[in-house]
């Protein structure tokens, strides 16, 4: 964002030295030669000017110029904006991340919890004669599987802590929480919405059509190359071999007329309307992109937001049928086996519901963004 900024501040100098022109220009100097004509003696010459010039007119080239910076400081300050638009996203992106590994945290340690107290169960049957070793066996080996699924969760929590860091620039920032918003929360807006903001409010292609107003201007400018320049002059000197030296001023205008530049005003004419047609062709090409990129969002918002309903369901059905295998294994009438698969089954459905909260989220990250909006 920095770099961004300081390029804004560059392109506002050119507005500066493009506006320089309207102001006079003051100059001095001094000059001392020593000559010796053939047959003459050696003698010294000195000679010093003050001089004042200051353009009159040149029939707009000066203020079409200045538009022209002007217009591409605009240009630069939606660049910087659309800059900082990719860089909300990315780390609204990171910041999520965090929210899911640590949900998933959560579900793994769960999980480890469940395991335990089942291996719990099937040592208290098999120590009674009621369950075989089996159970014992197979409630140790899900319980170890269940520690690893932990181990991968935490090192994933903190592979996404540290990209949230360096989404924000501080690698090296100390420890901190965040708060958890990532609960399902609808986003309305119909298409038709999303598409119209999108036109209104995004940065590059306000940048785009700021920089067709400037090849238009270019181009102006490319035929005024022909035009004539005005300027008055006015000045000072002293002159003469010994001192004190004789004064002298002099003041007058001068008008200068191009007649032929080799052809050089019709190039840079074909060439600004070349520019002009290829700015226009992009921004053409850049709204059907955006017009893309919106539809795009909002499909995979709808899409996201179906998920979340369907994915929070199979967790409440996870949970029912995890009670019921968890039941009938204490009324000894149901096996091991069902009550792994029962635990994994929610395990997975509690991490797939995790998933889809964070798919609907980005997917309202990326139709604001694509809509040019801000983003919490």
């Amino acid at each position: 964002m920095v770099g961004a900024q300081k390029k804004v501040e560059a392109q506002e100098s050119r507005v500066g030295q493009a506006s320089s022109q309207n102001y006079p220009t003051l100059s001095a100097s001094t000059n001392y030669a020593r000559t010796s004509p053939a047959g003459g003696s050696v003698h010294s010459n000195y000679s010093s000017d003050v001089s004042l010039s200051q353009l009159v007119t040149d029939f707009g080239q000066r203020e079409t110029q200045i538009d022209i910076q002007k217009e591409n400081v605009t240009v630069t300050e939606f660049q910087a904006n659309d800059r900082q638009r990719n860089v909300a996203y990315s780390v609204s992106e990171a910041y999520y991340g965090v929210l899911a590994a640590k949900r998933n945290v959560a579900v793994a340690e769960e999980t480890v919890k469940q395991f335990e107290e089942h291996l719990r169960q099937a040592q208290g049957f098999y120590e009674a004669g009621t369950a075989p070793r089996f159970d014992v066996t197979k409630a140790q080996v899900d319980l170890s599987t269940a520690r690893l699924d932990l181990i991968k969760a935490r090192s994933s929590l903190e592979i996404a802590w540290k990209t949230l860091n360096n989404a924000m620039g501080f690698m090296d920032a100390p420890s901190y929480d965040i708060a958890d918003d990532m609960d399902f929360k609808v986003y309305e807006i119909t298409k038709e919405e999303a598409l119209e903001r999108a036109m209104a409010n995004r940065p590059d292609l306000k940048a785009q059509e700021h920089s067709a107003v400037s090849a238009q201007k270019s181009l102006r400018l490319a035929a005024k190359g022909q035009s004539p320049t005005l300027s008055a002059y006015a000045a000072y000197n002293f002159e003469g071999r010994d001192f004190p030296l004789d004064e002298g001023w002099n003041y007058g205008l001068s008008l200068s007329v191009p007649v032929f530049d080799g052809h050089l005003v019709e190039y840079k004419t074909k060439e600004a309307t070349a520019n002009l047609e290829e700015v226009n062709l992009a921004t053409e090409s850049m709204k059907n992109d955006i017009i893309l990129e919106v539809e795009q969002g909002y499909l995979s918002l709808i899409e996201s937001e179906e998920r979340v309903r369907v994915s929070g369901l199979t967790v409440k059905q996870a949970e029912e049928n995890l009670e019921l295998a968890l039941g009938r294994y204490e009324a000894g009438v149901g096996s091991p086996i069902e009550v792994t698969d029962a635990t994994v089954a929610l395990n997975d459905a509690r991490r797939n519901y995790i998933q889809a909260l964070y798919d609907y989220r980005m997917a309202s990250m990326a139709l604001k963004s694509a809509m040019g909006e801000s983003m919490p």
